[in-house]
């Protein structure tokens, strides 16, 4: 299990699209961080304020992880090198499992970097209040963890729609649309009265609704979400295991 990780998290560290990515994320937070000390001179703004700010830039990481997340399995059917993996005497479930861990490890090493590099940003222009462990401090602990769960839960479908149908352009399209759609559809639902859309799963992954706005549908509580995502999880591992494991190679 461990070479098999290895040799996934090398094939995914020597792509340039994963420097491409670390690089756009320091453009961004570098754009975003000299915005906010533009918008915010003079007026009483701290560390952590921005730190809570920062952790909405997340969503950019959110496409970069599911083009991960989309790509990891499907790309090894169009390339033909699916048949390099299997020919090891590895059980299938070990080789799927270790794609997915690396797609929680690329996401847990840029959603790091993000933080980080948001942290030094902020040092720069708002050092004075770094120290202030107030509670923004908890509000900014607990925006990025569950900013990193959506992430985790949004690359979990993209990786079960590689795996399931072996496109990448479709995994990665179609959850790119899911994610930046889904706000519209559950206001359209809401008002016209469709209540069972609470158990889609895009209406339960921000979690965040619950502390710092309000959920698409009345009576959607925060366990009532993470049970949904779990059985949805449990979905997705279910089908992505049992395609895998059991599908024809054709390439």
């Amino acid at each position: 299990m461990i070479n098999l990780l290895t040799n996934e998290l090398i094939k995914q560290l020597i792509r340039p699209r994963m420097w491409v990515s670390l690089g756009i994320i320091v453009f961004i937070n570098s754009i975003a961080s000299i915005f906010v000390y533009m918008l915010f001179e003079g007026i009483p703004f701290s560390f952590w304020e921005y730190m809570r700010i920062s952790s909405n830039l997340i969503i950019v990481l959110q496409v970069f992880c599911l083009i991960i997340a989309g790509d990891i399995v499907s790309s090894e059917f169009s390339s033909g090198t699916i048949k390099l993996l299997l020919i090891r005497p590895v059980n299938r479930l070990k080789i799927l499992l270790s794609k997915y861990v690396t797609v929680i490890v690329m996401a847990t090493i840029l959603t790091t970097v993000h933080f980080l590099f948001s942290a030094v940003l902020g040092i720069l222009w708002f050092y004075d209040s770094f120290f202030e462990f107030n509670v923004n401090f908890f509000l900014v602990a607990g925006a990025y963890t569950l900013r990193f769960l959506e992430l985790i839960v949004i690359c979990s479908m993209a990786f079960t729609l590689s795996a399931v149908t072996r496109s990448s352009s479709f995994a990665i399209g179609s959850t790119i649309f899911l994610t930046f759609s889904t706000g519209t559809f559950l206001i359209f639902m809401n008002e016209r009265g469709m209540e069972w859309g609470r158990y889609l799963l895009l209406a339960n992954t921000d979690l965040q609704q619950y502390f710092f706005g309000t959920p698409p549908f009345e009576g959607m509580t925060f366990w009532f979400s993470v049970g949904v995502i779990l059985v949805y999880a449990a979905a997705f591992a279910g089908m992505a295991g049992w395609v895998f494991g059991r599908g024809d190679v054709e390439v």
